[in-house]
C-alpha cells in the first residue's frame, strides 16, 4: 500500500537524521583536541598527538555507554514507561564508569597530567612545627570531570533520541489521518457511481415505457458516461476538459427525456480549458442530479441553470432550478448525493473552498468555488 510505504520511508530517513546527528556530535568531539593543538601550533608551538591520543582514549568508555544507552536501555526502558528499571541501570552504569575512572586515576595519576607534590622545605629551626600531611581529595578533578561528561552525554543522548522520537510519531500519525481520509475518500466515490447509475437507470425506465427509440439513444449515451464513471473515478483527479464532456453528455441525456416546451436547460460550459486545471471527479454531478430531480415539474414552467467557469487557478461552479410546489416529505433535505459532497469538499480542501446553498419558494441554488488540484 503507498501510505503504509511512504511511513515506513518516513520513520527511517528520521532515523537516518537521527544517526547522522549522533556522528556528527561524535565527530566534532573527537576533533576538538587537534583543533586546539593547531591553535598552539599556529602560535609556534609544536604540535603533538600524545594529549590527542590521550583524548581519544578516554572516548572510548564513553561512546561504549553511548551505545548501551541509546540501543538498549532507552528504547526498552525508557520508551517502554519502565522509568524505575531505567533510572536503576542508568546508576550502575554511572557507578561503574566511576570506579573505573578512579581506580584507573590512583594507578596511572601521569595520564592525566598531575604533578607530584614537592618534598616539604626544611626548616632549620629546632622550634619550627613540621608541616601538615597533604591528602589527596576523595575524588581527583579529572575523575568528576570524566563523571559530568558521562552524564552530560546520556542526558544529550536522551533528549536527541526523544525529540525525535516525537518527531517520527507526529509524521506518523500525519500520515495514518492521510491514509484514513482517502481511504474514506475512496469509500465516497464508490458511492456516487451506485446513485448515480440509480437515478439515470430509473430515468431510463420511465422513458422506455414512452418511446423505446429514444430509451435506446439514452442507453447508448449512458454507455460513454459508465466509461467516464468507471475509469476516471478511480484517480485521485481529473483535469477540468474531461468533467466538462461529463457533464454535457449527461444534460444532453436528460435532454432527451424531458422536452424542451416543458423543461428549459441552460448550460454554460467553458469551450476552452486550461490544461493544469485539475478537479475531483464526479464532484458536480450530485447538484445537477439533483436540480433535475427535484426541480423538474410537468405544471409549472421548469427552468435549470448550469455554469461552469474557471478564473486564476479556480473552478466556479453554479447550478439553480426553479422550485415546484410540493408537499414537505418530497424536501430535498440529507440525500447521500449531497452529504457525500460535502464530506469529499470537507477533506479534499479543508476551509479551502466555498459552498452556498440557497433555497427559497421559487429557486433553489447551489454556488461552489474550489482550487485547482
Amino acid at each position: 500500500n503507498y501510505y503504509i510505504r511512504a511511513m515506513a520511508e518516513s520513520k527511517n530517513g528520521n532515523m537516518r537524521h537521527e544517526y547522522i546527528l549522533y556522528a556528527f556530535i561524535w565527530v566534532v568531539i573527537a576533533m576538538l583536541p587537534i583543533f586546539l593543538e593547531l591553535w598552539e601550533y599556529m602560535d609556534g608551538a609544536e604540535f603533538e598527538w600524545r594529549p590527542v591520543l590521550r583524548w581519544w582514549t578516554g572516548m572510548v568508555p564513553l561512546v561504549a555507554i553511548f551505545l548501551l544507552h541509546n540501543h538498549l536501555l532507552i528504547p526498552r526502558l525508557l520508551k517502554k514507561g519502565k522509568i524505575k528499571h531505567y533510572c536503576v541501570s542508568v546508576s550502575v552504569i554511572l557507578l561503574a564508569f566511576g570506579t573505573m575512572s578512579f581506580s584507573m586515576d590512583r594507578h596511572r595519576p601521569e595520564m592525566h597530567g598531575e604533578r607530584r607534590m614537592p618534598p616539604p622545605y626544611h626548616i632549620e629551626s629546632p622550634h619550627a612545627r613540621p608541616p601538615m600531611p597533604m591528602h589527596a581529595p576523595v575524588l581527583p578533578l579529572p575523575v568528576l570531570f570524566k563523571f559530568v561528561l558521562a552524564l552530560l552525554t546520556l542526558g544529550v543522548n536522551v533528549a536527541i533520541s526523544l525529540s525525535f522520537s516525537y518527531s517520527r510519531e507526529q509524521a506518523n500519525r500525519k500520515d495514518l489521518e492521510n491514509y484514513r481520509l482517502q481511504e474514506e475518500l475512496k469509500y465516497l466515490k464508490q458511492q456516487i457511481s451506485p446513485h448515480f447509475f440509480m437515478n439515470v437507470l430509473n430515468n431510463i425506465h420511465e422513458m422506455a415505457e414512452d418511446d423505446v427509440a429514444k430509451a435506446q439513444e439514452m442507453i447508448l449515451e449512458l454507455s460513454r458516461l459508465m466509461r467516464y464513471v468507471l475509469y476516471e473515478s478511480e484517480n485521485p483527479v481529473t483535469t477540468l476538459a474531461s468533467e466538462v464532456r461529463f457533464i454535457s453528455s449527461y444534460v444532453d441525456l436528460m435532454r432527451m427525456r424531458y422536452l424542451e416546451d416543458v423543461v428549459k436547460i441552460n448550460l454554460e460550459l467553458p469551450e476552452d480549458t486550461s490544461g493544469y486545471i485539475n478537479i475531483p471527479p464526479l464532484l458536480f454531478i450530485s447538484f445537477i442530479e439533483n436540480a433535475f430531480k427535484h426541480g423538474v415539474s410537468y405544471l409549472n414552467d421548469t427552468v435549470i441553470d448550469i455554469r461552469l467557469h474557471e478564473k486564476d487557478g479556480k473552478v466556479l461552479f453554479s447550478c439553480s432550478n426553479t422550485v415546484p410546489s410540493r408537499n414537505p416529505e418530497t424536501s430535498r433535505k440529507g440525500g447521500v448525493g449531497l452529504v457525500n459532497v460535502r464530506r469529499r469538499l470537507d477533506l479534499l480542501y479543508g476551509e479551502d473552498y466555498s459552498l452556498k446553498i440557497n433555497e427559497d419558494d421559487k429557486l433553489y441554488s447551489v454556488t461552489l468555488i474550489i482550487p485547482s488540484l
